[in-house]
């Protein structure tokens, strides 16, 4: 274990932020001389190394932040300049912090910060814990809320905490402290992908009035026609390697594993997988398939002024499917 290199990971991009807020935050107070430094795409790893290497001029301990800056040349170019194995060698000048929430575990890199660093992961939260989340973020803001109202938060603006922590500090200030069930359904605009949600739900049930008017509803909203066509691509994606779990006796916590799906994706979609047959799941592949290279080849037009032939060709979707 490197004492001076530091990864925070993670899909959950908000907990992750704030955690690097709060190093940031500490090493001022620990360190008022001291220096931080931060490494992008666009920086070389010459400037890196000159950083890690090279004492402050004013003698002060510096915190070097990397995001989205390591690849596989930077790494390997340190691997020949045994980079990492002198840093341990500067642990009283430099502390290396490595942000990469998306970490693809399957390179060299990856597995060597995996094994070496003092690693922080933020993944998201599971359904328990993001109630609780919203119970504590509430109240360290001065607000209050019932259990029940912090499902119902959850249930209808998502799992997003950017989100979600707006929206709690709109309603504590438009309610006076007060998060109410009225407020939340009347102050707070749904989570697109919950909308989606409804709309497969509606198709399922074979009810092409109410999948239509659930994706007119999405249109109104603002959402652009082209994230809902991709938004459903995905669910029909999800419901494919679902029900492909679901035929080898899989359980949920085996299909989360192997389809690397979050459990609550998995045990929110499972009971709605249950009602597409695989060969409709893979005539509405298919056919989202069809239309997504109907757009790319000019067959519909799409523009950011026009997207009428879009909006028809989704309609169309569902009438088909749905009757």
């Amino acid at each position: 274990m490197i004492k001076n290199l530091v990864l925070l990971t993670g899909e959950d991009s908000y907990r992750l932020s704030n955690r690097l807020k709060f190093y940031k935050q500490k090493f001022r107070e620990k360190y008022p001389d001291g220096e931080i430094v931060l490494f992008g795409k666009e920086d070389t790893y010459a400037d890196l190394e000159n950083s890690v290497f090279t004492p402050n001029l004013f003698g002060g301990k510096r915190l070097i932040v990397c995001e989205n800056f390591w690849d596989a040349e930077k790494y390997e170019k340190s691997a020949k300049k045994k980079f990492f194995e002198k840093l341990p060698d500067y642990e009283a000048e430099c502390s290396l912090m490595i942000v990469a929430p998306k970490l693809d575990k399957r390179t060299k890199f990856s597995k060597f910060l995996l094994a070496k660093a003092r690693t922080e992961k933020f993944e998201k939260l599971a359904e328990n814990e993001l109630i609780r989340w919203i119970e504590k973020f509430t109240a360290q803001e001065g607000g209050k809320i019932s259990r029940e109202n912090a499902r119902q938060l959850w249930q209808r603006c998502g799992d997003d905490l950017w989100r979600l922590s707006s929206e709690i500090k709109k309603l504590i200030s438009a309610g006076n402290g007060e998060i109410s069930r009225d407020f939340i359904e009347t102050l707070t605009l749904p989570n697109p992908q919950l909308e989606i949600w409804d709309f497969l739900t509606n198709m399922s049930r074979c009810n092409a009035q109410g999948a239509i008017q659930k994706f007119r509803d999405l249109l109104i909203s603002g959402t652009p026609v082209q994230q809902i066509f991709s938004m459903v691509q995905r669910e029909i994606r999800i419901h494919a390697q679902i029900i492909e779990g679901l035929e080898r006796n899989l359980s949920e916590r085996d299909i989360a594993q192997e389809t690397k799906l979050h459990p609550f994706t998995v045990k929110k979609t499972l009971p709605l997988s249950r009602n597409f047959s695989r060969e409709k799941i893979e005539m509405m592949y298919d056919a989202l398939f069809d239309i997504d290279m109907k757009i790319k080849t000019g067959g519909i037009q799409s523009t950011s002024n026009d997207t009428g032939e879009l909006e028809l060709a989704v309609e169309k979707f569902i009438v088909k499917f749905c009757s």
